[in-house]
């Protein structure tokens, strides 16, 4: 799902940071006001991120003293548990009344299924969802919409980028100020790397589904490969455009010059990039929270990385992967006026989200603003966002990923040949789509 008429987002430093300042004003007034009576206990759900814990501790706090009659019953699940806990208890009724969830599964799962409710308006002070949608950059709403319905806001908005260790480079002797443009250098760049003693090179992630389906993602938009076709009928996996996707994922874990040993990757989930930041990972496919995450626990690998550009199957017509995590409410929720207000306090506190954890909520202005200035990186993620778009989804989408991770993993662990993984892979995919 493209995101369409997006405009450059390093246009946006000619804007008044006045216009954001109006937005927060205009966010925090309405998520003040207006309480029902009678005692609420709202629970929400989220997965766990060290800093965003904090921070959701932090504004909890807050709204339950501004609200005296609300309390916030806040659960973290652990990262590799979360997709199948949440979809299970939204699908029973029992979830949280407030939720936080990636575009990708709510478009897959959560939308299809009818499992939430849409905003109400009247939370965030707008009489139209056109007001609403103004406040934010075209199309970012795109990830939480269906049949022309809003039905989240962003918590965090990404696009991918590329992280080098400079010292790393400088111990095999090459130059960061000139980093692998394609996944062919990069291949390259990690034969130094390893003969410099730097053996974990670059590695993909090998966390759960959603992770392994994300990481292909990003490969299918530089080879033009997809999963399924565009009305979602049948897989389109062995394609290809797909199969090559999978074969760049394979070359650089499996081939005679792979970049690292996916055996001995990190499988902490809440702290996927722990290689990275620990200074064991020379190279990483990183987004900007991760960025922050690293700058956090592992100072000192932080003040040896570099940002740069995304590596690219053709550089002369970089594409990007963008995805967001929408705060949504469900619609068994018997309080639902009450989570979309604690949702439009939450969504008041963007420059905080940003200055505290480096999540980049796509509210209209945001680079101008103070927090949007100190991001590190700036102009590699202004870059980045300006040529991307979502993942593809498909209805019974968590099957689906269970499939792409199951395709993945025959080729990198069990060395299946990619026509035959892919093979098997679009035969669980069609069983998933009926087909």
């Amino acid at each position: 799902m493209a995101m369409r008429g997006i405009r450059p987002l390093r246009s946006l430093r000619t804007m008044g940071a006045g216009i954001l300042a109006g937005i927060l004003a205009t966010g925090a007034l309405t998520a003040c006001g207006g309480d029902s009576t009678g005692d609420v206990t709202l629970t929400f759900w989220t997965h766990t991120h060290p800093p965003m814990v904090k921070l959701n501790q932090a504004i909890i706090a807050e709204y339950e003293k501004q609200h005296p009659n609300v309390k916030i019953k806040y659960q973290q699940i652990p990262n590799d548990e979360f997709d199948t806990k949440m979809l299970t208890a939204m699908s029973n009724g029992t979830g949280p009344d407030v939720l936080n969830m990636d575009d990708s599964t709510l478009r897959g799962e959560y939308l299809p299924k009818r499992l939430l409710a849409p905003v109400d308006l009247s939370a965030f002070g707008v009489q139209s969802a056109d007001a609403l949608k103004a406040r934010y950059l075209p199309g970012t709403l795109g990830g939480a919409s269906a049949d022309n319905e809003l039905f989240g806001l962003p918590s965090e908005f990404n696009a991918t980028a590329f992280a080098i260790n400079t010292k790393h480079f400088a111990d095999a002797g090459l130059d960061p100020n000139a980093p692998p443009k394609t996944w062919q250098e990069v291949t390259e760049a990690s034969k130094k790397l390893v003969g410099a003693g730097h053996t974990q090179a670059f590695s993909f992630l090998y966390l759960h589904a959603g992770w392994y389906t994300q990481q292909l993602q990003t490969l299918l938009n530089e080879t033009g490969g997809t999963i399924t076709d565009p009305k979602h009928e049948k897989a389109t996996v062995a394609s290809p455009q797909s199969q090559a996707a999978l074969k760049i994922w394979a070359d650089l874990a499996t081939g005679a010059t792979r970049t690292a040993d996916p055996n001995k990757t990190s499988r902490e989930a809440t702290s996927p990039f722990g290689d990275l930041a620990t200074g064991r990972q020379s190279m990483a496919v990183v987004y900007p929270w991760a960025m922050e995450q690293i700058r956090q626990s592992n100072p000192e690998t932080f003040a040896q990385l570099k940002l740069v550009p995304l590596p690219q199957v053709n550089p002369a017509n970089p594409v990007n992967r963008w995805y967001g995590y929408y705060w949504s409410v469900s619609r068994a929720s018997k309080h639902q006026d009450q989570a979309w207000r604690f949702i439009a306090y939450l969504a008041s506190q963007s420059q905080r989200w940003l200055s505290d954890v480096k999540f980049i909520q796509p509210v209209t202005g945001w680079e101008n603003s103070e927090a949007g200035k100190q991001v590190p990186g700036l102009d590699v993620w202004s870059a980045a966002y300006q040529k991307g778009k979502f993942d593809e989804v498909a209805p019974h989408f968590a099957e689906i990923k269970d499939a792409v991770m199951g395709m993945v993993n025959d080729t990198v662990f069990d060395r299946v040949a990619i026509p035959e993984a892919t093979g098997k892979a679009a035969e669980r995919i069609n069983r998933s789509l009926g087909s």
